[in-house]
């Protein structure tokens, strides 16, 4: 049983540490991965995490699911011979058979869940990955001749690659908004504090800290309010134009390394958005830019040169009067 914990419901930042403070117990250097995937959750969009067995990917989905109040979780394990049944729900044979009805049994199954974690992603065929794009983009699932709308907060996807090229997965991959590294932990003191945990803690938040169906309604309510600054549209112009540039320094004729569509920037200005709001503010600013870094690129090899992009442009334009300033001179 939870302790009660008093705070102010109207501070939504605090109520967001207080839940990242819980979710976090017992749990090392997945501080970012954790805030990362809530705030994917908030805003409605998906997370995928790459990196090697036992890194607590799944844990991660496990913990934010605990967020949730009354929620539901899903986890599923991909593999080449994974079915749409086991994803979505068996066939009712009943209504296949009275009804003369293709329908699913969903419940227990993804289309009825709230967080849901499928694990070595790109392993799913194509009748499941079709299926997972209008489920991730518009949260809905064709059911028969029903469209059900999903409860869906967040979907986490983990694999330890990525998905191979010129093998029809390009949509898929775009569809996960964010994109996080989840490595072994690297500090010793820190990997001897997890040896010495007997086991990872079992997490219980008190109830008036949950989200409610209620509470997530009305977040979303708040934050299609929040203003998109200046400030911010001028970083994100100046990341777009050294995107382009680094783009061209591949000097290849085709290439989607850097690429980002339309789609991707439309939802990547809600999530800073969400994350405005989450904060206390009104508009958006510099420090909301910086989550970009996660989800820009789209190749494990060119995360660097992606993070440097996103980096440079919050200083471009100093950077360019200084340059006009030392033309300026030396014409002088």
């Amino acid at each position: 049983m939870a302790k009660k914990v008093s705070f102010n419901k109207d501070d939504t930042r605090q109520h967001i540490i207080l839940l990242l403070k819980y979710i976090s117990e017992g749990i090392f250097e997945k501080e970012n991965i954790l805030a990362m995937s809530l705030l994917c959750a908030v805003a409605g969009e998906s997370i995928f995490l790459l990196g090697p067995p036992g890194t607590a990917k799944s844990l991660v989905a496990r913990r934010l699911k605990l967020v949730f109040k009354e929620a539901k979780s899903f986890e599923y394990l991909m593999s080449r011979f994974s079915t749409p049944d086991e994803i979505f729900g068996p066939v009712s044979i009943s209504k296949l058979k009275n009804e003369d009805k293709y329908e699913r049994i969903t419940d227990g199954y993804l289309p009825n869940c709230t967080v849901v974690f499928l694990d070595e992603i790109w392993k799913a065929g194509p009748a499941i990955q079709n299926a997972l794009l209008t489920v991730i983009n518009e949260r809905i699932y064709k059911n028969g001749s029903q469209t059900l709308s999903l409860p869906m907060k967040a979907l986490i996807a983990a694999s330890n690659e990525l998905p191979a090229e010129n093998e029809g997965l390009e949509a898929l991959w775009d569809r996960f908004l964010v994109r996080m590294v989840s490595n072994c932990i690297s500090d010793e003191r820190t990997f001897f504090k997890m040896i010495r945990q007997d086991r990872v803690p079992e997490v219980v938040i008190p109830d008036e800290l949950l989200i409610t169906d209620d509470t997530f309604a009305s977040w979303q309510s708040a934050i299609a309010h929040i203003t998109i600054s200046d400030e911010t549209c001028t970083i994100v112009a100046n990341i777009r134009k050294l995107l382009k540039e680094e783009e061209k320094k591949q000097k290849r004729t085709t290439t989607l390394d850097f690429y980002v569509s339309d789609r991707r920037w439309k939802k990547l200005f809600h999530l800073m958005r969400t994350s405005a709001w989450l904060n206390g503010r009104v508009s958006t600013d510099e420090t909301d830019c910086i989550l970009l870094i996660h989800c820009l690129w789209n190749k494990e090899e060119f995360i660097a040169q992606t993070i440097e992009c996103v980096m440079k442009a919050f200083t471009l334009h100093i950077e360019q009067r200084i340059t006009k300033l030392h033309t300026t001179i030396d014409y002088a």
